[in-house]
């Protein structure tokens, strides 16, 4: 795979505000399967930067004008499309759940932005589910000179390991850790009870809830699911696609439990 027929994407990131004190970060120029939502929140006393996308374009120099206070990077999973800016932030406050923690170090993915890349069986599987599995994961540069080929995920090292019942305290802002395994055995969410507003990384998004790639387990997403059924969301802040409400929320769980069944 080369870069040299595509075009150079400026900016590469998108910014758009969600939520009150809530900034949507995407990479619009990703292929639609690693096409992450990272999200900016701002506190009084801290800044919150729920996952870092897929390190393809530079993340930092996008942040540091609306960044001013300490920052913590909270790992929803440890997915590639989740943490591949992770390691332009040492000086961040890295969060992630115990079981996630080595693959956060040490991403394990072979170089490119190929679909390619990806074992036989889980692009058979992406293939019969509808999703493009052949070319290029990207359809335009992030800068001039931009080699996809040698792209590679770079690991990190977490400052914090965080459980069920932890907590994420921005000043004036609180969020419960809440650990929802399914999508992988290590992944979380952000729960705030006064807004109502659940950061639910790739537990739950207004799209195909993806549990058969390695690590899934379809047992523990239904439980995950029933749990989120019962908290009060009023938005829902998912790690692909567009955000949504409790009654599309409500929807997505039971379409899920429905096809899915045990």
């Amino acid at each position: 795979m080369t870069g040299g027929a595509l075009p150079v994407a400026d900016p590469w990131f998108v910014l758009d505000a969600v939520a009150p004190g809530v900034v949507r970060i995407t990479e619009p120029h990703l292929d639609v399967l690693i096409r992450a939502n990272l999200y900016l929140i701002e506190g009084r006393t801290h800044d919150l930067l729920v996952d870092s996308g897929m390190g393809v374009g530079r993340l930092r120099p996008v942040l540091d004008r609306p960044v001013t206070k300490p920052l913590i990077l909270f790992t929803t999973h440890a997915h590639v499309d989740h943490i591949g800016g992770h390691h332009e932030f040492p000086d961040a406050e890295i969060l992630v759940h115990p079981a996630e923690a080595e693959a956060l170090r040490r991403p394990d993915l072979p170089p490119g932005l190929g679909f390619d890349q990806f074992e036989p069986a889980t692009r058979a599987d992406l293939e019969a589910l509808g999703f493009r599995t052949e070319g290029s994961l990207i359809d335009a540069l992030p800068r001039a000179g931009y080699d996809p080929d040698r792209y590679r995920c770079i690991g990190a090292e977490p400052s914090r390991l965080v459980e069920e019942g932890d907590t994420v305290e921005l000043g004036d802002r609180r969020f419960e850790v809440l650990h929802l395994p399914g999508h992988s055995p290590g992944g979380l969410a952000l729960w705030e009870p006064a807004s109502g507003v659940l950061v639910a990384g790739d537990t739950l998004y207004d799209g195909l809830l993806l549990d058969m790639i390695a690590g899934a387990s379809i047992p523990d997403y239904r439980e995950s699911l029933r749990r989120l059924r019962d908290l009060p969301v009023t938005r829902v802040l998912g790690g692909h696609r567009e955000p949504f409400g409790r009654d599309r929320m409500v929807e997505l769980v039971d379409l899920y439990l429905a096809w899915r069944k045990p």
